[in-house]
């Protein structure tokens, strides 16, 4: 068993500290993050009505997540005022500006019947495929402005959390539209399939960068083996790609049941993994 300390227990002795700061609510902020993101790009560019009104209503459930972890709505202010510097930042103030211009949308075409056309579709289109790769990719740039917690630090953790909250996004949006899929049939798959084998090159390679990253994937095995590979990668992304492929082989059998599984299944994989690798965060031994 790996022996390491707990951040803020009493402990004299010189060891690896596992953080304690960040945990299962900040993991599923940011799982909900790129999967609303993801679900509302996706269902304006299929003018699905239904899926845009979701996904604001989620991003707006992981901004109620971001004020309960920072306690006081008044500590925003802090966390706006390094918007140069910090990836956090950046999100607190893209992530509204998201939401604010997706609400302004469904309400102009719920009360007003009006749709943007021609050019003025094209840059909406454009200006939230931006956001969309901001807000995917905001997460895991984060965790690597962490430089004590080397297995953070990881090149490949910002593609690892943006394919995974755009396969959760994905995922839920064939629930909406599965129809919509069907003209693209290999896409979930294919990203399903590149998100396996990101996550294994990241978890094989992030042991190299530093004693302290190796202890943290030792963790992974001792203590979150069951929630890692059995719900992160079995639950979460073999069954998931199993039913995109099935689906793609046997046209006939998709179906809202089959879509639903794989969304759920999908959803809490994603909460997993990231919760995972937030709780086997670990610092250097101070000597």
């Amino acid at each position: 068993m790996t022996k390491v300390i707990e951040q803020g227990a009493v402990d004299f002795s010189v060891n690896y500290k596992v953080q304690t700061t960040w945990g299962f609510q900040e993991g599923l902020t940011f799982v909900l993050e790129g999967l609303g993101a993801a679900l509302f790009f996706l269902s304006l560019l299929t003018h699905n009505l239904g899926g845009m009104v979701a996904g604001v209503f989620v991003l707006m459930a992981s901004g109620g997540l971001l004020m309960m972890h920072l306690g006081n709505p008044k500590n925003m202010i802090y966390v706006l005022a390094n918007i140069r510097h910090s990836w956090m930042s950046r999100g607190a103030a893209l992530i509204p500006l998201f939401i604010g211009l997706g609400v302004l949308i469904i309400i102009a075409q719920v009360f007003f019947g009006a749709s943007p056309e021609g050019s003025g579709k094209h840059v909406l289109q454009v200006l939230f495929l931006l956001l969309t790769i901001f807000v995917l990719l905001k997460s895991g740039l984060v965790m690597t402005t962490f430089p004590a917690i080397s297995f953070w630090n990881g090149g490949l953790l910002p593609i690892v959390f943006a394919l995974s909250g755009l396969t959760s996004g994905l995922a839920v949006f064939a629930t909406f539209s599965g129809s919509t899929l069907a003209e693209y049939p290999w896409i979930l798959p294919s990203l399903l399939a590149l998100l396996l084998v990101a996550t294994a090159i990241y978890l094989v390679t992030i042991k190299e960068a530093s004693r302290a990253a190796k202890v943290s994937v030792e963790l992974i095995a001792e203590r979150h083996f069951s929630a890692f590979y059995g719900v992160g990668i079995v639950l979460g992304l073999a069954l998931p790609l199993a039913i995109a492929v099935y689906i793609v082989l046997v046209p006939s059998a998709a179906s809202f049941y089959l879509f639903s599984i794989m969304a759920v299944a999908r959803v809490v994989g994603d909460i997993a993994l990231r919760d995972v690798i937030l709780k086997v965060g670990v610092f250097d031994k101070v000597l």
